[in-house]
């Protein structure tokens, strides 16, 4: 997998955004949802320049070869797109001025071929679901979601989804699972939830899955090592992050069977004993002895010497930085005298900047000046 300083703000963002209908409380149900919804789609290619917009039981509908469906926010900004017309002028206009647009750029439009999704509905017209090219490579969102169910499975249950404040009632409530008629995200753990009260140096693994069927987003898969996940779904802490992008070309479904499964199966089986063994080495590695300093340049300057040792293993801290970190180890830690301590305190003080890429990038500083010990 491809290494990464992937935005570990993902999961808190799709926890501080998503409306309830697009929530989930277990895979389960997760599962049920857009399976359902596999079994609606209908996928055709079509001629553009035979494509018509007009309208339908006072809405605005596409009939092609099709039956008349009724496109989605998302499938209309595609099809709009296709055209060369913005979306959201056209979402303004009287329904049968903007049906007359569409139906001018559609009839100047390039004579592509193109590949329509749409869901069948029972009671009233489809829905046109996504508009994509013709050599478009769908990876179903079922597909993903039963992934993510085989690796819980072989894990003998241990990933779940974590806990996370129900925005509604502040409430903890199982979270981190979502699906919109576009697209799914997924956040599962193995342990370490704040609101589960694990220790701070214990070491869990979690991933993220996401996915659009109908064209919003790759295919993607990150995985990490972390301390511990809040309950607005914050990662703290994360190392060892790795990333799998596959895009949905002709060769995405291939590539999504022969790629993302073996590299969560790799991630399951593979041992934390390493990170275990560095973080037992660091705590009881003591920087003054490590860095061959006397009592009294330890007293006087310790930043100096922390910069000296940090650079020496190519890692690299500003003052400012090993200042901050070396007072919040003594306020959190009690003292600052192992590695441990100084990488505990430099990602206490990453949690209090406002921008998380600057967050981010000090924590991986520390991790790694905690892989050199």
């Amino acid at each position: 997998m491809e290494k990464s300083n992937t935005n570990l703000m993902d999961a808190s963002n799709q926890w501080a955004t998503r409306p309830a209908d697009q929530r989930f409380a277990d895979l389960a149900s997760l599962r049920g949802a857009v399976h359902a919804r596999r079994l609606r789609s209908r996928s055709i290619d079509v001629d553009l320049p035979r494509v018509t917009a007009g309208l339908h039981e006072g809405a605005l509908t596409i009939n092609s070869a099709l039956a008349p469906v009724r496109p989605t926010h998302w499938g209309f900004t595609q099809l709009a797109g296709w055209v060369g017309a913005p979306a959201g002028y056209l979402r303004k206009l009287p329904l049968q001025l903007a049906a007359d647009c569409l139906n001018d750029g559609l009839k100047n439009a390039p004579r592509d071929t193109l590949k329509f999704m749409t869901l069948s509905n029972e009671d009233r017209p489809g829905d046109l679901a996504a508009v994509t090219s013709s050599t478009y490579g769908r990876i179903w969102d079922a597909d993903v979601v039963d992934a993510c169910g085989r690796i819980v499975e072989r894990s003998g249950g241990k990933f779940h989804n974590p806990l996370a404040y129900d925005i509604a009632t502040g409430q903890p409530k199982p979270s981190g699972l979502y699906a919109s008629d576009h697209d799914c995200f997924l956040f599962m753990i193995d342990g370490g939830s704040v609101l589960e009260a694990g220790p701070r140096a214990e070491l869990n693994r979690g991933f993220f899955m996401w996915n659009s069927e109908t064209g919003a987003r790759t295919f993607g898969l990150m995985t990490f090592l972390f301390n511990k996940v809040c309950g607005n779904h914050i990662v703290w802490s994360a190392q060892n992050i790795n990333k799998l992008l596959i895009r949905h070309t002709q060769n995405g479904p291939y590539r999504f069977d022969a790629e993302a499964a073996p590299a969560l199966d790799a991630y399951l089986n593979a041992s934390a004993q390493p990170e275990i063994e560095a973080v037992k080495r660091a705590q009881v590695l003591s920087l003054r002895a490590a860095s061959n300093a006397d009592a009294d340049t330890w007293t006087k300057e310790p930043e100096k010497v922390i910069a000296t040792y940090a650079k020496a293993r190519g890692v690299q801290f500003t003052n400012s930085e090993i200042r901050e970190g070396i007072a919040t180890a003594n306020r959190e830690e009690g003292k600052c005298e192992t590695a441990w301590d100084l990488v505990q305190g430099l990602t206490a003080y990453a949690r209090g900047f406002d921008f998380i890429d600057s967050r981010v990038d000090l924590e991986k500083r520390a991790g790694d000046l905690l892989r050199t010990v």
